[in-house]
């Protein structure tokens, strides 16, 4: 059986594969050295993250940098910035932090904000680093929440998908880790690390789901979520990328006889092609020409007007703009612009 080691290696790959760095993978790249920024919260999962890639630095040829994030919302915000950057010293491993003043308590859409946050500060020490990457420690419980979310908010279910392993100079070497097994490496290893009290909280879905719905769905699939979870995930990718390619081909051989403004969608053109299609290219043309996000209820309402015996209708979106259908022409409508 593998031990974490060898699969982190083996996940590396994967990193650099679907991050589209295929001339830097290990085979290829000269022995020339990655630089990697490291977030590390001080939890479990990052710190675990942090003393494998540590482990495997000279045989990946990496070279470290630690990044905290230090909201300050919490009492014990500043001890966990101290435990991380004493573990920064004790493996010698340049350390930054982030700090913000802007956060409270009870913020609305504090997650997003700080999510956002995040993704910026990281981007900006990666910038000034001129660093290749920066590694996160999302695992496979983190895939389940991801999806599971999702579910509740409603999604197609051709986006059914998880994190991938490489985006937008973010790479998630331990997706297919259990949180169980970080922590288990951290014991055998007497290796600290600090809990996060606000993951208890029921304050926030993500923890709700985490702490109340995976256990739960685990014990009626008798832990057999994780597979369920990853046979989905895996069917929703086949769909879409079969969407992707059938819609890049309808785009292509559509009628070049009818000249067809980016404005205007001919119904003509769009019934040539199975519903699920038709859905799509409908999807694809108001999202794209609003710059506005449409629910699949919304789209499934526009499908069904489509379909009615009306030739004529019109139907109002989010903010200004409105879809509209006449001489078999479905157009866009914003009221600033008209």
């Amino acid at each position: 059986m593998e031990n974490l080691l060898q699969r982190l290696e083996k996940n590396w790959e994967l990193c650099l594969l679907d991050a589209n760095l295929e001339k830097k993978t290990l085979k290829n790249r000269s022995k020339t050295f990655l630089r990697i920024i490291v977030c590390v919260s001080g939890g479990s999962d990052s710190v675990a993250l942090l003393h494998l890639l540590h482990k495997l630095s000279k045989l990946l040829f990496l070279e470290l940098h630690i990044l905290h994030f230090n909201h300050q919302l919490r009492p014990e915000s500043d001890q966990e910035q101290r435990f991380v950057k004493t573990l920064a010293e004790n493996l010698q491993i340049p350390f930054y932090s982030k700090k913000n003043n802007d956060f409270f308590k009870g913020q609305s859409g504090f997650q997003e904000l700080a999510r956002e946050w995040r993704i910026f500060e990281s981007h900006n020490l990666l910038e000034s680093l001129r660093g290749d990457y920066i590694a996160t420690a999302h695992h496979a419980e983190d895939q389940i929440e991801t999806l599971l979310l999702k579910l509740l908010r409603g999604v197609h279910i051709s986006k059914l998908q998880g994190m991938s392993w490489g985006s937008d100079s973010f790479i998630r070497p331990l997706l297919n880790f259990r949180k169980s097994e970080l922590q288990d490496y951290l014991k055998r290893n007497n290796l600290n690390w600090i809990e996060d009290s606000s993951n208890k909280s029921a304050t926030y879905l993500r923890n709700r789901v985490r702490l109340e719905l995976i256990p739960l769905l685990e014990e009626l699939t008798r832990e057999g979520l994780q597979s369920r979870i990853l046979d989905l995930i895996d069917q929703s990718k086949t769909l879409r990328d079969w969407l992707n390619s059938n819609y890049n081909e309808w785009n292509k051989n559509k009628d070049k006889k009818i000249e067809i403004p980016n404005e205007i969608l001919y119904l003509s053109e769009l019934k040539k092609v199975d519903k699920i299609l038709q859905q799509e290219i409908l999807h694809k043309f108001i999202c794209e020409n609003t710059g506005q996000t449409l629910s699949y209820q919304k789209l499934k309402k526009i499908f069904d007007l489509i379909y009615t015996k009306n030739k004529s209708w019109e139907l109002f979106l989010s903010g200004d703009w409105k879809v509209f259908v006449s001489e078999g022409k479905l157009r866009l409508k914003n009221g600033y612009k008209n």
